[in-house]
């Protein structure tokens, strides 16, 4: 009988594994892998593929029952990490970084820095261990304050959340300009470069109770991890106008990326950040990196606007990216506001749309994620302004990712539909305007159900008002998100500074 079909004990063992077979009895029973350790180490360094992949579940298991071998172990297994190391050490290390990412993590710091950089290189390159355990999807945003028109010129940048029920939406006529493909490399600005390291990303939407993962994920942070961040960007702080760039956290994927906070220096002054680092989708190189430079541009050349988010920096290499100020919460942190202050939000934010429109730009893709507030609450007695971000990103993704995966599609006008309804521009973000005026006064999405059921809610006459969740608000209210979210556009505001004007007649005193 082979060892293969022998089964544990046939073989004049104990009932516990075969006391002539170390590996046997570990795994009958786990918690002799200490006595057996040497033997299981042995294992991994045969050349018979079958014993080396044996030998790493039998470390595994024996880990799993006796949590204090997980140091020895890890040394132990980072000792035989080179180049040409057989395909089961790093899996053993994956295994054991997932299921304990805090003990790897202190047990790798504590090694010679070659080996500790080498390790933390395969945990991260496999998207295994602490890595993976860090990620959260987050709903914090940015802000900014910005570079000279001109340093702009070659710049580029943003990020990301969908609607949670919907992540692969179909049947969509989304317009999105004919933009071209791209895909997951490095780009520079005449779409050249090499494979980055790294930076990829999707999530949610408006589901009104995230909340910013940074703050209360900092903490477990390591300094190894950090160390290893730092060396993942250290192409892009080198090219950053900062005098220093210290990035402060792991990432977290978002939207249309990575998102990292950091602190930017420049003349002794700390700024905080929020640095994303983008997804590049397959497709054409140059394509893409032209449409996020146009993008980007037109986000940088409207942010002097005090409800437009600024652009610290951006630029196309290593790969695109953008550093905006750091802002604490967005609009899908927040509960219903009342009334006179969810006016005012719609007002700042109408008056930037007006703003932007007013120099050529659309924004296309406005909901909840896409509005940031500077701070950490948002209280009735010190009003905080919304800053609107994103501008025009949406629409360079949409047609590599799908526009579920750009845009909040209870947010979405009937033109990203279905084509009946014309092509997206600006009477688009009109709508959105009154889908988040909806969304200020209710607490609510103006649709909601299955994506079918919310599909045929935007695409009939029928537009939800707020007084249909609050009574009491202002009749006003009703009219003016109405108009604004009028199915056909020729029925909607003219412009944005109509629904502007008619919002600010609303009555909020009694309410």
């Amino acid at each position: 009988m082979t060892e293969e079909s022998d089964p544990a004990g046939e073989r004049g063992g104990s009932a516990h594994g075969d006391e002539h077979d170390p590996l046997l009895a570990v795994v009958a029973d786990p918690e002799r892998g200490r006595q057996h350790l040497p033997h299981l180490l042995r294992l991994i360094d045969a050349d018979d593929p079958v014993q080396r992949l044996r030998g790493a579940l039998a470390l595994c298991l024996a880990v799993e029952a006796s949590p204090e071998l997980l140091e020895p172990v890890v040394r132990r297994l980072v000792d035989r990490l080179d180049d040409d190391s057989p395909v089961e050490i790093p899996h053993a290390l994956d295994y054991l970084a997932a299921r304990r990412p805090k003990a790897v993590d202190e047990a790798v710091t504590d090694l010679a820095a070659d080996a500790q950089v080498g390790a933390r290189q395969q945990l991260y390159q496999s998207g295994a261990g602490y890595g993976r355990n860090e990620y959260r999807t987050a709903s914090g945003l940015d802000a900014g304050g910005g570079r000279t028109p001109s340093d702009r010129d070659e710049r580029t940048t943003d990020r990301n959340q969908v609607y949670r029920d919907d992540p692969r939406r179909d049947g969509l006529d989304g317009q999105t300009d004919g933009l071209d493909g791209q895909t997951d490399e490095e780009t520079g600005g005449d779409g050249g470069g090499s494979r980055a390291e790294d930076a990829d990303g999707s999530g949610d939407a408006d589901r009104g109770e995230e909340t910013d993962a940074d703050e209360s994920d900092e903490s477990d942070v390591t300094r190894g991890t950090l160390a290893l961040v730092a060396r993942r960007l250290s192409a892009v702080v080198e090219r950053s106008q900062f005098d220093d760039l210290n990035v402060l956290t792991e990432r977290r994927r978002e939207r249309f990326g990575d998102r990292y906070r950091a602190v930017g220096v420049v003349d002794g002054v700390e700024t905080p950040l929020a640095l994303y680092v983008f997804r590049i989708p397959e497709g054409d190189d140059a394509a893409f990196a032209g449409n996020v430079r146009q993008a980007m541009g037109a986000w940088a050349g409207v942010d002097d606007h005090d409800s437009v988010l600024t652009v610290r920096d951006w630029d196309l290499r290593p790969r695109p990216w953008a550093a905006v100020e750091h802002t604490g919460l967005t609009l899908v942190d927040r509960d219903a506001l009342p009334p006179a202050e969810a006016v005012a939000n719609a007002v700042d934010l109408a008056g930037a749309v007006a703003h932007a429109h007013q120099r050529g730009v659309v924004h296309g893709a406005i909901d909840p994620e896409t509005v940031a507030y500077p701070g950490a609450t948002l209280t009735e007695t010190e009003r905080q302004r919304p800053r609107l971000s994103a501008l025009g990103l949406a629409r360079v993704y949409a047609v590599r990712i799908g526009l579920a995966n750009c845009l909040d599609l209870r947010y979405a006008a009937p033109e990203y539909y279905e084509t009946r309804f014309g092509s997206v521009d600006h009477t688009t973000d009109v709508y959105a305007l009154g889908a988040l005026l909806y969304r200020l006064t209710t607490g609510e999405a103006p649709y909601r159900g299955s994506p079918e059921e919310i599909r045929t809610g935007v695409l009939s006459d029928r537009v939800p008002v707020p007084s249909e969740v609050d009574p009491d608000l202002p009749a006003g209210l009703d009219q003016v998100v109405r108009k604004a979210m009028a199915p056909h556009r020729l029925t909607r505001y003219e412009t944005v500074n109509h629904f502007r004007r008619e919002l600010r007649g609303v009555d909020t005193d009694g309410a």
